[in-house]
């Protein structure tokens, strides 16, 4: 959090306010009435030469991020390391996610070897756009690369990091490092809901792993999941193919489809 000052002229007297408090009355305007006013304000304060402090650029950065206005928010980013506050995570994390959305594979690759020779370490957040935009382009093996750093730096995936990487390896048909992929999710305590169903089902279909199936769908049971109408017909279709009867009633019998 950066100390720096600024001053505000009141009826009352000049009151010293510092960036955190700058940023809070900022903030405050998004939530009462919307990023658009917050924008305002911002350029209202920034207009009547008050200093923006490193807390006050990132929430403005994330504003513009949010209502699409990338190129402004690259400008906020930018005037923000020229003014010497380049040690904001939050920040790095609204642009490199950003870049990530833009397909801006690069920019985003060189902000986040900008921000570790800064000193700044990577959140879950830079990781998980960072495994998206290589899903994207199908590079397994930077995917590969990207999860062992997170393991090194004791980044603990969530439950976005693991459905894009098994989503990934899914599509490249790699299901074996799906389901252990998956096994260590269901270890780390990590739920599952439709869209780590819907790429489970496939794997586990796919592979004729029927136990690991039904053990699939009695745990969405357990925890109160549905399946949906694709869902359903890929499991249906996996007892069928191995002529569990009884386990594709059972299914239909539970599962109220939608």
């Amino acid at each position: 959090m950066n100390g720096q000052e600024v001053r505000i002229e009141t009826e009352d007297a000049d009151l010293k306010v510092s960036d955190c408090i700058l940023s809070t009355v900022v903030n405050g305007f998004s939530k009462k009435i919307g990023i658009l006013v917050m924008v305002k304000v911002f350029k209202e304060l920034i207009f009547k030469g008050y200093e923006s402090g490193q807390v006050t650029y990132a929430s403005v950065i994330n504003a513009y991020f949010h209502l699409e206005q990338y190129s402004k928010a690259e400008e906020v980013f930018l005037e923000m390391e020229q003014k010497g506050f380049d040690k904001c995570v939050y920040a790095y994390s609204t642009m490199i996610v950003m870049y990530g959305r833009m397909g801006r594979v690069t920019s985003a690759m060189k902000l986040v070897a900008k921000m570790k020779q800064r000193g700044c370490k990577p959140n879950v957040w830079i990781y998980n756009s960072l495994i998206d935009m290589h899903r994207r382009d199908n590079n397994l093996k930077q995917l590969e690369k990207l999860w062992k750093e997170m393991k090194r730096r004791r980044v603990a995936p969530d439950k976005v990091s693991y459905t894009t990487i098994i989503g990934a390896y899914s599509k490249a048909g790699e299901f074996e490092t799906c389901v252990k992929l998956f096994n260590e999710y269901r270890m780390n305590g990590g739920l599952i809901d439709r869209a780590m169903a819907g790429i489970m089902v496939g794997v586990f279909s796919k592979v004729g792993l029927v136990d690991e199936l039904l053990k699939l769908l009695q745990d969405m049971k357990a925890e109160g999941k549905r399946l949906d109408q694709r869902l359903y017909q890929s499991a249906w279709n996996a007892f069928k193919d191995v002529g569990l009867q009884i386990q594709a009633r059972w299914m239909k019998e539970i599962f109220f489809v939608t």
